[in-house]
């Protein structure tokens, strides 16, 4: 796809950053939690059950700042700062997503597609933990037991999609900006012989390639 500019020097980015961070804090918790289970000490385990959690959290947070990231710098990359702080700084991170690929070079992400419902999701559990709240702790509130637990579901959930979610961005956006200009990067390792992929998440990369392929073939 024609793009006004091939290639740019730019400084104060971290999209690549956040994206390492996110993959290693996926895997690190991952690795948590095996470990958690093999423990008989309650203790010990408690211990190594909220060490996952924290990596957890910090997966979710630094896949939506590298989303984030990645559209921003492409935009200001294709379409010049002075543009994209006037025209699109208040756009939120998915319309971003939608409107500056197009702008580019008037393709645009599918919002049937298997990237747009992850990206959304994503955002939206990293706003729930930037913009979290407490409740009051209540045993006597109707179906409070059933709350927790649903509320642990949902985190684990957000969890999962978070890497799933930056692995199918990168990929379709291949399709749809071309390998050379992916505003994260491409996953392609014909386009990218050093890539590597963690092997704790190997199956989760290779369904998502599947799942992308399947969409653009």
């Amino acid at each position: 796809m024609v793009h006004p500019r091939d290639y740019s020097s730019r400084i104060n980015t971290l999209y690549r950053v956040y994206f390492d961070i996110a993959e290693e804090e996926y895997v690190s918790c991952i690795d948590t939690e095996v470990k958690a289970n093999c423990i008989a000490d309650e203790y010990e385990k408690s211990k190594l059950t909220s060490n996952a959690s924290a990596h957890a959290i910090k997966a979710i947070v630094f896949a939506s700042l590298c989303v984030e990231s990645a559209i921003n710098d492409y935009a200001g990359t294709q379409l010049g700062d002075k543009y994209s702080e006037k025209h699109l700084a208040n756009l939120d991170v998915v319309s971003k997503w939608v409107v500056i690929p197009n702008l580019v070079c008037g393709r645009s992400i599918d919002k049937s597609g298997p990237a747009f419902k992850p990206l959304t999701k994503l955002v939206k559990a990293r706003n729930k933990l930037v913009h979290n709240r407490s409740k009051e702790f209540d045993p006597t509130v109707p179906n409070f037991v059933e709350s927790l637990e649903k509320n642990k579901i949902n985190f684990k959930d957000d969890f999962e999609n978070s890497l799933k979610a930056l692995y199918l961005l990168c990929m379709e956006m291949d399709f749809v900006v071309g390998q050379l200009h992916n505003p994260i990067k491409t996953l392609d390792s014909a386009f990218s012989p050093c890539l590597e992929i963690p092997e704790q998440v190997k199956d989760m990369f290779n369904n998502c390639k599947s799942i992308v392929l399947k969409q653009y073939s």
